[in-house]
């Protein structure tokens, strides 16, 4: 004759269905606020490499194009000859914004065929860089506009002037506080360029403040990163620097 045995296990109680199911949420809760965490991290640092990628790009297209201003073609014309004026002084070419927080504009000259938009420049060329919409554009004597980079805040440019005939400059003034006598006397244009990255990095506004170089304090309160890009371009085309009385 079988023996038949009951079995003595139970069902889960409710209390413990709870538990298990509060222990689940709570490791979800973490997984998520570890997932989050590392997503936020990642395209901090991706919005941060692409705001240095852009003010590197930024930097070179200006100083490559900039060191050319007065140039000409020395077979062609003779030694000794250069593209005067090498800089156009005048509203909406080279021009001081006036304050920190508004963009420089400058217009560089020099012998080409096709400007910084690849139109047709009638031998000389005259290259206008400007800040518009958050967007670093070029307009060509051609008569197109394109829109180099993004995300730029602020242009300003500086003139080092050579006082002595030395070619190398003596003093880094504004725009507008450079006498006529000597806009043919620069010897080298210091860019200072800040931009920002493309999103949001901070999870709440910041108050951000930018020391500009001769111009004062630029100010500003969100989420965003932001760096300051500079450098220096030396003007090696012109033989001759004008000295001023």
């Amino acid at each position: 004759m079988k023996m038949i045995t009951k079995s003595k296990q139970k069902a889960f109680t409710l209390i413990e269905y709870m538990v298990a199911i509060t222990i689940g949420l709570i490791l979800l809760a973490g997984i998520t606020y570890l997932f989050l965490g590392m997503k936020r991290s990642t395209d901090t640092q991706s919005a941060i490499s692409n705001l240095q990628e852009s003010g590197r790009f930024a930097l070179y297209f200006l100083s490559d194009d900039i060191q050319n201003a007065g140039w000409a073609d020395v077979e062609e014309s003779g030694y000794g000859v250069y593209t005067s004026p090498a800089f156009l002084f005048g509203a909406g070419e080279t021009a001081d914004g006036g304050a920190a927080d508004v963009s420089d504009s400058i217009t560089v000259r020099y012998e080409a065929d096709t400007d910084c938009v690849g139109g047709a420049s009638g031998g000389i060329v005259e290259n206008n860089y400007y800040v518009k919409d958050g967007q670093l554009v070029c307009s060509g004597n051609s008569g197109g506009t394109a829109a180099l980079i993004s995300n730029i805040n602020l242009a300003h440019f500086f003139y080092g002037v050579d006082t002595d005939g030395d070619s190398a400059p003596n003093k880094f003034l504004k725009a507008s506080d450079i006498d006529p006598s000597e806009q043919e006397s620069i010897a080298a244009v210091k860019i200072i360029l800040l931009l920002s990255s493309d999103g949001p990095v901070r999870q709440s506004p910041s108050a951000q403040s930018y020391t500009i170089a001769n111009e004062g304090t630029y100010e500003i309160s969100d989420r965003k990163a932001r760096k300051i890009f500079t450098t220096t371009v030396v003007i090696p085309n012109k033989p001759a620097f004008v000295i001023s009385p």
